[in-house]
Order: structure tokens, then C-alpha cells, then sequence
């Protein structure tokens, strides 16, 4: 049994009043001797006991009423949870998950509803003088402030559910440092009221505070039906106009029924493209091909929808992409090199390709990043400022397609190599080899030929460059020679790839730019180069997004986005910018999916893509049994659970909060010595 307040304990000194009476007023008897009254003396030896023992109970009385009337006022309990009461002033932290799994119903309702009207009961269930905090998904600055009951229950009303999640963690850490963050002397409590979903119920990241108790209510809800759109990619990084897109859509099917032929629709740019039916088991997740051309160059919006309920958020899912209007590709030779005049003569007036050519005299580093694609023909040597723009280039998205020179510097050749992690140059090969093995499922000889050609006559090499062969590396020869060294290797490096030819682009060395092999090979490299793009983000509170821009996109602080839907404009913080990538912080400011409009400057916008978090669709609920085993597992022995499946919710929070409180009983107790004492003094003759 403890006491809340202790310092009314030393008032029992009181008891002494009663047995100072007991003495001061107990009775004398004076002996008298009379002859013959041995009867009357049993008669008085009987009297005195009974009036010794009717003292004896009224003092008894006394001094328990006293004692127990002064433990009233200490207000004695005893605890239910590992804090102590120290202080009548209660500051209570509340959570109220309001993520997205929060819609699900239950018998009794909706979740967050249920949620809401638990927290209000926590308020109820505390005194006028009781201070709150409330903190919810979104973590607002205005819910770092202090508020009564009344704001509280108010402000929980205007609650709604959010795309934003904050993992357990977190929202114990927030409510913990802005309850300590107030210097009243207090008890200070933490209510956690959630469905408590798998993915971010993080106990393991938690630690006891034996200052603070915190208590989980969990709002638990039956499986509900469910099919949910989870994501979705394309076959081939880049898109172009009119090339076949394969778009692949996958579901998920949250639920123990079946579904069969539900329609599933693809809108590209508002225009329906493809509809198609899903069949998918319970349980169970499956992956659709949506086939589709894109008709011009410029912004694409894409969409993917479905019909179900009752959760609808997971229904569709927003996409957008570029399709250019020509690739950028740049050739660097030394001067008067012939080989650049078979690859303008390649490129000349293709409607896919912008080419351009220059010397590496006159190469400029900085503009590479204005290109999708960058031939290095014959080149002798790399200088180190070359190396390092082209590694940034590939690693970025650019794709490289090298030729070496007859007189090249291996060394340097082989510091570009190393950088990006791909095979090096072991030494020169002056034999005269032919090129064999065409490996015809590769990316840039896919759909060239109608057939395999069996008897295509192949280019012959007169002097090649021997390359290591590590297991580390990501090369995939396009063709080999006949002593099955690789003649064209292609290597995925960062973002982009490079495409290494093991002998120089040369008359002298080759025929290759007179064979049938030539003009696809080179032309596909180009081609088949796409700046990197990402499809969509997903809506979080601390969003912050890497974009490609050219290099005088962002000259100020801050940017804006435009919801395209209601075309309301937020100014948004740039967090970085670095050559031509930008970081931008979207902190709490995409709040819908779908399409939003990052305008750069007054020329430059971009169109971007933004779906809710399927998590909150794909993780499962902790049911009240994980859930104490979470915390005994995590050893959190200052926070309890509280099982919301009982009837009297308000007695359990009571009885969690405050111990199981005493100070009635004594009270009754107080009233009832006392009535013992006047009962004894009355009618004990």
C-alpha cells in the first residue's frame, strides 16, 4: 500500500488523545470492609471487568477512527503499474493513430471513431485540473501545445485519417520530450491508442522510464476484404513514341474471399488504354500486363484504378513519365578522326536523335549533363577531369559507349574502368580474330533481325584490347570472337550503362562499319539511352525528392507544387542542389494522391506522381497476445496494456491510472469506529 500524500501520516501522533482520556478518566475503586458480603464482592469484581472491557472497545474505536480518518486524507492505494503517485497534477500525452488501416471496421464501427471515443473517455476519466497533449500522424507544431479537457475533447472531434504515419516509436519519443519539456510537477502518462500494425510498431526502439508510465489501448478490427493495387513498373526503363509499352500492374487480394473478374482500367493522360480483368485467390498476390503505345512525345499521367470497398485508397495508382522528342547524344574524337563521319552519316537527320560532334580539345565537362548518350571514338587519353565528368555521367543515367584508341593510354582507360566498376584493360591483342557468337536476346540487338542469321557475315578485327573477366562484374557481351573473348561488352554502372568495344573504331583495324552489324548496334546505344526517371513517390511526413534539372532551374530557396487537381500551390524548401540534381523537402505537403505540378521556374516545370503508403494495407494487425508478448520481449515493464474487449473500458483506465484506491474504505471505516464508539457508550449498560 502506498500513499499519495505521505505528510498527513505523522497527524496519527492524534491516537494519543484518546488514551490520554482513557487513563485520566479510568476509575479508582476504594476498598470498604464490611462483615459477611463475600456475595457482594463477586458482584463487584464482576461490574469492574465489564466496565474495564466497555473502555477498553470505545478507546479501541477511537484510536482505528482516528487512524483511519487520517488515512483519508493520505488517500492510500494500491498500485497496479511501477509508478508512484507522486503528485495530484496529472499531465496526460495522448496518440490517436489516424493512418489510413484506421477505416477498417469493427463490430463497432469504424476504428478511428472507436479510437476517438477512447480517448475522450481517458479525458473524462480525469479531474478539471488535468493538462493534455495530442498528438496524431501528422505532428503539427500546434500539438506540441498544452490543453484542457475541453479543447482536447474539441480538437479530437476535427480529427480525420491522414496518409502520414509515424512509427511507435516515434510517437512515444514526441509525447515523452513534450511532456518533460513542461517544468510543472506532475504525474506525467502516456495513452497510445492505434490498430497497432506490424510494420511500424518498433517496441524494440522503446526504453522504460520509471517517471512515466504509458498504457497501450488497441483497436482491433476483423480482416477486412480488401484488394489493393500494390505496384506498378515497366518492362524497359525508357519510354519513347510509339514504341510498345508493357506496363506490369500487381495485386494484392487482403482477404479470405476470392475475387473473380473484377475490371481493372489503364488511363493514360484521361484516355482509357486498356481494361482488363483480375482473377486472384485469397491471400494470394498476382501480376497483370497492361500493353499500350504512347502517340507523342512530352508529359504522360497514367493510371491504374479498380473498383472495391470498403477501403478505397489502395484503388488506384498514379504514374507519369517523360517521352522526349529526341535523344541528346555528343561524339568526342581527336581532331580529323574519319571514324566521326560514319557516325554522322548514322545519325543525320534521324527524328529520334539529336547528334552532335566535337574534339576533345574542345570538349566542355559541364554540358554533359545536357546529354542522354556520348561516344568516345579513338581516343589516346582520358585527362582526369574527363574521367571524373564521365563517371558522374554514367553513374547518374547517361549511357557511355566507348571506342579505344590504337594508341591508348591503358592507365587512364583503365581509371575510367575502375571508377565504374567494370573490367579492365590487361593488354593488346595484334592477332587476327572474327567476330563469332551474336548474342541476339540482348537489349541492343533485340528485334533486329527477323531470324537468327546462321550465316551473317561478321566483322574481322586486326587488333583488339584483352579485357579481365571478374565475377563482380555486371558485363553482358553482345557479341564475342571466335576465341569467345568479348568484342562488345555492356556493363550497368550506377544508374546508366557502358558499352566498352574492345578495338578501335579504324579502317585500319576493322571493317566493321561496312557489315550489317554496324548500323544497329551503334544506333541502339543511342538510341536506348533515357535519362532515369521515377514514376512515383510515396506520400510520407518526411518526404524530401532527388530530381534531374538543368542547371539553372533552381536559383532561388524554395520552389513550388501545385496540386493539379484542386490547383492549390504550396512553397516547398530546397534542400540541396548539386550540379544538375536538385533535393527538394516535401515534409508534410503532399497530403493526396495524384498528380502534382513542381514548377522550377517560369520555363521549367515537371509533372510528378504521388500514391499512399501500402503498407498500411499489407501489414498485418498485433492481436493482444503479440502485443504483451512485444513487451515482455522488449522487457517495457513501465507500459501496460489495456484490453479494450472488456465492458467497463473507464473503470479498467481507473484502475490502471490511479492503483485500486483506498481511501473510501477508510472512510467508511472512520464512520463506522465512530459509530462503534457511540454505540458502545449508549447501550452498554
Amino acid at each position: 500500500m502506498r500513499f499519495i500524500y505521505p505528510e498527513f501520516l505523522p497527524a496519527l501522533v492524534f491516537i494519543s488523545i484518546p488514551i490520554l482520556i482513557h487513563f485520566l478518566h479510568f476509575k479508582r475503586y476504594k476498598t470498604v470492609y464490611f462483615s459477611q458480603v463475600n456475595f457482594l464482592k463477586a458482584i463487584k469484581e464482576e461490574t469492574k471487568k465489564k466496565s474495564n472491557l466497555k473502555q477498553l472497545l470505545m478507546l479501541l474505536s477511537r484510536i482505528f477512527a482516528i487512524v483511519a480518518l487520517v488515512f483519508v486524507f493520505a488517500q492510500p492505494y494500491l498500485p497496479t503499474n511501477t509508478q508512484e503517485r507522486k503528485s495530484a497534477r496529472k499531465m496526460v500525452g495522448l496518440y490517436v493513430d489516424n493512418s489510413f488501416s484506421m477505416k477498417n471496421e469493427s463490430e463497432s464501427g469504424l476504428l478511428l471513431e472507436q479510437a476517438k471515443s477512447k480517448a475522450m473517455s481517458i479525458a473524462n476519466s480525469y479531474g478539471p485540473g488535468t493538462s493534455f497533449l495530442l498528438l496524431t500522424n501528422q505532428n503539427l507544431p500546434e500539438q506540441q501545445q498544452l490543453l484542457n479537457k475541453t479543447q482536447l475533447i474539441s480538437q479530437l472531434g476535427a480529427i480525420q485519417e491522414t496518409p502520414g504515419e509515424l512509427s511507435l516509436s516515434t510517437a512515444h519519443s514526441l509525447l515523452k520530450n513534450n511532456l518533460e519539456k513542461q517544468k510543472l510537477k506532475s504525474e506525467k502518462m502516456i495513452y497510445l491508442i492505434s490498430d497497432f500494425q506490424a510494420h511500424w510498431s518498433d517496441f524494440a526502439e522503446m526504453k522504460n522510464d520509471t517517471s512515466l508510465q504509458t498504457f497501450l489501448i488497441p483497436m482491433n478490427s476483423p480482416l477486412s476484404n480488401n484488394l489493393l493495387i500494390d505496384s506498378c513498373w515497366f518492362e524497359t526503363p525508357g519510354r519513347k513514341k510509339n514504341q510498345e509499352e508493357k506496363l506490369f500492374v500487381r495485386f494484392r487480394n487482403r482477404s479470405n474471399q476470392n475475387y473473380q473478374n473484377i475490371p481493372v482500367r489503364l488511363k493514360i493522360n484521361d484516355t482509357i488504354k486498356a481494361i482488363n480483368n483480375v482473377n486472384i485467390e485469397p491471400q494470394e498476390s498476382q501480376t497483370l500486363e497492361l500493353v499500350y503505345k504512347n502517340n507523342r512525345t512530352g508529359t504522360h499521367q497514367g493510371l491504374v484504378e479498380l473498383d472495391d470497398y470498403p477501403i478505397v485508397y489502395d484503388n488506384q495508382f498514379f504514374f507519369s513519365y517523360e517521352v522526349r522528342d529526341k535523344n541528346r547524344v555528343l561524339a568526342i574524337s581527336k581532331d580529323g578522326d574519319p571514324a566521326m563521319d560514319k557516325l554522322q552519316a548514322l545519325f543525320a537527320n534521324d527524328e529520334n536523335i539529336d547528334f552532335e560532334r566535337t574534339t576533345i580539345k574542345r570538349t566542355q565537362v559541364s554540358q554533359f549533363q545536357d546529354f542522354q548518350c556520348i561516344y568516345l571514338v579513338n581516343l589516346d587519353e582520358l585527362s582526369s577531369g574527363v574521367i571524373n565528368a564521365l563517371n558522374q555521367f554514367v553513374s547518374r543515367g547517361g549511357s557511355l559507349a566507348l571506342f579505344p584508341g590504337a594508341n591508348t593510354n591503358i592507365v587512364s582507360y583503365n581509371e575510367l574502368f575502375s571508377k565504374l566498376q567494370t573490367d579492365l584493360i590487361l593488354g593488346t591483342d595484334s592477332s587476327t580474330l572474327r567476330m563469332e557468337t551474336v548474342n541476339y536476346n540482348h537489349s541492343l540487338l533485340q528485334q533486329v533481325f527477323l531470324n537468327e542469321k546462321k550465316n551473317l557475315e561478321l566483322p574481322v578485327v586486326r587488333f583488339s584490347y584483352r579485357f579481365s573477366s571478374t565475377i563482380q562484374s555486371t558485363q553482358s557481351s553482345a557479341v564475342d570472337f571466335n576465341n569467345t573473348h568479348p568484342a562488345v561488352s555492356d556493363y550497368q554502372a550506377g544508374l546508366g550503362r557502358l558499352v566498352s568495344f574492345s578495338f578501335p573504331l579504324d579502317e585500319r583495324f576493322t571493317d566493321f562499319t561496312q557489315h550489317a552489324i554496324f548500323v544497329p548496334l551503334v544506333y541502339n546505344i543511342a538510341l536506348n539511352s533515357f535519362d532515369p526517371q521515377e514514376i512515383q513517390y510515396q506520400i510520407s511526413n518526411n518526404l524530401i525528392i532527388s530530381l534531374p534539372v538543368s542547371g539553372s532551374a533552381a536559383t532561388g530557396k524554395t520552389m513550388t507544387i501545385r496540386n493539379l487537381k484542386s490547383n492549390a500551390a504550396i512553397r516547398v524548401p530546397v534542400a540541396s542542389q548539386y550540379a544538375n540534381q536538385i533535393r527538394i523537402d516535401l515534409q508534410n505537403t503532399v497530403k493526396e494522391a495524384g498528380f502534382y505540378q513542381l514548377e522550377l521556374n517560369q520555363e521549367e516545370t515537371k509533372t510528378l506522381a504521388f500514391n499512399f503508403n501500402r503498407q498500411e494495407s499489407l501489414s498485418p494487425q498485433l492481436s493482444t497476445d503479440q502485443l504483451q508478448q512485444s513487451l515482455e520481449q522488449a522487457n517495457l515493464h513501465t507500459f501496460k496494456l489495456i484490453d479494450t474487449g472488456q465492458a467497463d473500458f473507464e473503470a479498467q483506465l481507473k484502475e490502471a491510472n490511479d492503483g485500486i484506491e483506498l481511501w473510501k474504505l477508510f472512510l467508511a471505516l472512520c464512520l463506522l469506529f465512530l459509530a462503534a464508539e457511540v454505540a458502545i457508550s449508549r447501550f452498554w449498560k
